[in-house]
């Protein structure tokens, strides 16, 4: 090794040591986490065996989105009197990039939902798919045989949110559409321990519990002072007509450097339709996703369908593409510091529960909605709905993911900072093939946590992916893909 060799691996040795000293500490507070007990619904609670009056409802839930409705299915399931109010009507849609992750997709199926979708063609399971590194490094594999099922499916928000509420309509739960909540805040009786909630026509709605489920923007919890800030995040999309494109998978992700740790991908739903998005991660500077801004989105969106030398490819030049949306993200709960309160729960978006690495919502939504209903029908048989009861969903949805929001976000750090980590991720698949591109979709998907990637047996085969990935750029200068449109 030459001397010039020698200065350009001390030059980069922050790759190594930053990855190095974060798993680190990443993996001791792992250890830490899973030793802390779990906290119990109190019992005998001062409303124990008292029904709610007439007219009034167990629970009261503001969003019927995934999470609100999911929510609502498990309560009224199980005995619950469910208020379900949304300020739109079904179908409605709603901008993302409809990707539903195995644990969502697990609950759908235990709702009868999935079945609904796959019945009426609404769904379609992924199997080829992967991603392309910064550098142009590009694995496409088939996942389904080695995960035993589909990492995820393309579900079109309008069905999606549709079955759900619908399902927990035909559950039990008082589906009120057009309720839009007015501008006076919801009013807690402690006394008799029931909200009352105005709607912007002067209905009105009482009920034991308050569950905030109304997205990203959360104007209630906004209202409320349970939200400090305004998302500062943001994807967008645009769907791509079947026929129209060259595609031949089923879900790309696309790391373009500019705007890392954000990113944009391809989707396919039903019919050979396509769903092109487009997301800006916070990281760095405040206000900023790494080194641009939501100003940045419909150029980097537009930019990337026209001149990026791989969607520009897939895609096609005869493509159909609707015109581009965009949509507020709020991850890894910024902003909204406790999302439960005396009879109150804040669920899905509005608490920020969306993975600050990914962007991706709709499984925590979804498992977030559960694990609300879960603890609420506890608190209803026990009696009590004071904040010492509420703050066990809060420590039930930490367990389930936000333990991982923490590595998320040190992992869309370290992508900023160095990209070679994702090239080296690409390096590895491209060596031993699906069973790392599984791994890495399980990780993803939160079918494992970030730290699975600590373990020694993934840990040691991606550090010898990171040197040999840093050698043959910085050492042999190996071209960049990207740069060189050489696909």
């Amino acid at each position: 090794m030459s001397a010039m060799d020698i200065d350009r691996l001390r030059e980069h040795k922050g790759v190594i040591a930053g990855a190095l000293g974060i798993g680190a500490a990443g993996l001791a507070a792992y250890f830490l986490y899973r030793r802390r007990s779990s906290k119990r619904v109190r019992s005998n609670g001062r409303f124990a065996g008292h029904a709610v009056p007439e007219g009034a409802y167990d629970v009261v839930i503001v969003g019927s989105g995934p999470s609100g409705a999911t929510a609502a299915f498990y309560l009224a399931k199980n005995g619950a009197k469910v208020a379900l109010l949304d300020k739109e009507t079904f179908p409605r849609d709603k901008y993302c990039g409809d990707a539903v992750c195995t644990p969502a997709l697990n609950i759908l199926e235990d709702m009868g939902v999935l079945k609904e979708l796959v019945d009426n063609n609404e769904a379609h399971f992924a199997d080829s798919g992967g991603f392309v590194s910064p550098s142009g490094l590009a694995y496409i594999g088939q996942s389904q045989e080695k995960l035993g099922g589909a990492a995820a499916c393309a579900v079109k928000r309008t069905n999606l949110d549709k079955r759900i509420a619908w399902k927990a309509r035909d559950t039990g739960a008082d589906l009120q559409e057009g309720f839009e909540v007015g501008k006076e805040n919801p009013v807690l009786d402690r006394e008799k321990g029931l909200w009352t909630v105005h709607s912007s026509e002067g209905k009105q709605v009482k009920g034991r519990m308050l569950v905030i489920a109304d997205g990203a923007t959360s104007r209630l919890a906004m209202q409320m002072g349970y939200c400090t800030e305004a998302p500062k995040g943001v994807c967008s999309r645009a769907f791509i007509e079947g026929g129209t494109h060259n595609v031949d998978f089923d879900g790309v992700c696309f790391y373009q450097r500019e705007s890392l740790p954000g990113y944009s991908a391809i989707f396919r739903h039903p019919n050979d339709e396509l769903n092109f998005c487009y997301y800006l991660i916070p990281c760095g500077k405040d206000g900023m996703c790494g080194d641009v801004s939501e100003a940045d989105l419909k150029r980097l969106h537009e930019g990337a369908l026209k001149s990026d030398p791989f969607i520009s490819k897939a895609i096609g030049p005869k493509a159909k593409i609707e015109r581009m949306r965009a949509a507020a993200l709020r991850l890894g709960s910024q902003g909204v510091p406790q999302s439960y309160d005396d009879h109150l729960i804040i669920v899905g978006d509005a608490a920020g529960h969306i993975d600050p690495l990914t962007g991706e919502g709709i499984h925590t939504a979804i498992m977030g909605g559960k694990a609300a209903a879960e603890t609420i029908l506890e608190m209803r048989a026990a009696g009590d709905f004071s904040a010492a009861s509420t703050s066990v969903y809060q420590q039930r949805w930490m367990q389930l993911f936000g333990h991982d929001f923490a590595y998320s976000k040190k992992g869309a750090e370290l992508i900023y900072k160095y990209p070679i980590l994702l090239d080296a991720c690409a390096n590895e698949m491209a060596r031993v093939g699906d069973k790392m591109m599984v791994r890495w979709a399980e990780v993803m998907t939160n079918m494992r946590p970030k730290t699975y990637f600590l373990r020694p047996d993934v840990a040691l085969p991606l550090g010898f992916a990171l040197l040999r990935e840093f050698w043959a750029q910085k050492v042999s200068g190996r071209p960049d893909k990207y740069k060189t449109g050489l696909i």
